[in-house]
């Protein structure tokens, strides 16, 4: 399915993205979005949980809103 949406950017520069593409993208507040520009496209995606230390993207622990691979938290348990 593809969604479509025209949304006007507020004086703060931001825009909304309405509730149809949230719900189906599992998208909620506080979610962290991927923006990427090239010379003739914005793409906004659902960013997806990575190590803070090593950037993987399996076996994670979630600690105070951060996430950590059980590789990186091994590392610092043996320090």
């Amino acid at each position: 399915m593809i969604y479509t949406n025209f949304r006007e950017i507020d004086k703060a520069g931001r825009i909304v993205i309405s509730k149809d593409i949230r719900r189906h993208f599992n998208i909620n507040a506080g979610d962290i979005l991927q923006i990427n520009a090239d010379d003739e496209c914005i793409t906004i995606k659902k960013a997806e949980a990575k190590c803070v230390f090593c950037n993987a993207s399996d076996n994670l622990v979630a600690f105070e809103g951060k996430h950590i691979c059980l590789d990186c938290l091994e590392k610092l348990r043996a320090r």
